[in-house]
């Protein structure tokens, strides 16, 4: 059977909300990184409203998650990838993170913006902070 966003806003709202668990979000994290109002992107994980398609795929870049994960399907690959509210990511940062769930709540911020961005690699991101960062210690 084909592939589809489901009848109602229940199976997307459930998969946005994994989506960003296993990726070690906030929901504050991925409005940031949309640049839109917590709330707002609350209302897509509740079911109240839906992502456009555009707004969907930067989602999916941000987390991490293959767009097809978003797709309801008979055969769901993906089952396995799915966190209990006991998996989640922690809350406090490891001095030595190996997962972005890992990370500090700024240093999340900065990943998922560069997720978002469509018109900058990360190369070019890489290397603008690289000069950033010579600049300050030439000061």
């Amino acid at each position: 059977m084909a592939k589809s966003l489901g009848g109602t806003n229940s199976f997307l709202a459930k998969r946005l909300r994994q989506a960003r668990l296993n990726a070690g979000y906030s929901q504050q994290n991925i409005a940031d990184a949309l640049n839109m109002n917590r709330a707002t992107y609350t209302h897509y994980e509740t079911g109240k409203t839906s992502p456009d398609p555009v707004t969907l795929g930067k989602i999916a870049r941000i987390c991490g998650a293959p767009i097809e994960f978003f797709f309801e399907d008979e055969e769901d690959e993906f089952s396995s990838l799915l966190l209990t509210d006991r998996e989640r990511c922690p809350k406090k940062p490891f001095p030595d993170p190996s997962k972005i769930g890992e990370l500090a709540s700024d240093e999340k911020k900065l990943i998922a913006l560069l997720r978002a961005s469509q018109d900058v690699s990360v190369e070019d991101t890489l290397e603008w902070i690289r000069r950033q960062l010579e600049n300050h210690q030439t000061k």
